[in-house]
């Protein structure tokens, strides 16, 4: 992954994986360049994640809350600004979800990266705007996995948790799809 970027913008889904772990704050901590999200993701799209009551039984919404990292200016949160921002919106959400679409509006105009898992986002995002990075889910997870030397029963225990809460499943094709496999599935994928 080329660092060219000094700020990454999660979408939806990537904010609710990350969120889902448990561990955003030491995520966020362990990444190597500042974490920002787009107003409309956190006010429309990443709203809950699902939970485990404390015997294990009954799964449990419960709503994201980014206020201690904004607060402690871990995340930013961002709004669309000026008429570029806001025309290359509408034509990117004519693509694809207006989550991915306003992340992607702020991140070209803005020269941040955008942190997604959705295909087709990343698929609109390489042909519409190359010059953007686009980072995944499971990057972000490996950087923090080694820049914090992670032990690997407590990644598991953030990979089991972000399959509950996100429902987060990575594909074979996904480049990193064993390092998930040996961790989540202890090697038996």
């Amino acid at each position: 992954m080329a660092q060219t970027f000094d700020l990454v913008l999660l979408d939806a889904s990537c904010l609710l994986n990350l969120y889902a772990t448990d561990r955003l704050r030491d995520i966020v901590l362990a990444v190597p360049y500042r974490v920002g999200v787009a107003y409309y993701v956190v006010k429309r799209e990443a709203l809950y994640v699902w939970r485990s009551d404390l015997a294990g039984a009954e799964e449990q919404r419960v709503p994201v809350d980014l206020g201690p990292l904004v607060e402690e200016c871990l995340i930013k949160v961002m709004h669309i600004e000026g008429q570029d921002e806001e025309w290359s919106f509408v034509d990117l959400a004519s693509m694809m979800d207006d989550g991915e679409a306003v992340t992607g509006a702020i991140a070209l105009h803005r020269g941040y990266a955008v942190a997604t898992d959705d295909r087709k986002a990343r698929r609109v995002l390489v042909e519409r705007a190359p010059l953007i990075s686009i980072v995944s889910t499971l990057e972000l997870l490996k950087l923090w996995a080694e820049s914090a030397q992670v032990p690997q029963c407590e990644m598991r225990a953030a990979l089991v948790a972000m399959r509950t809460g996100a429902s987060y499943l990575p594909g074979e094709r996904d480049p990193l799809y064993w390092w998930w496999a040996e961790i989540y599935e202890g090697g038996t994928a």
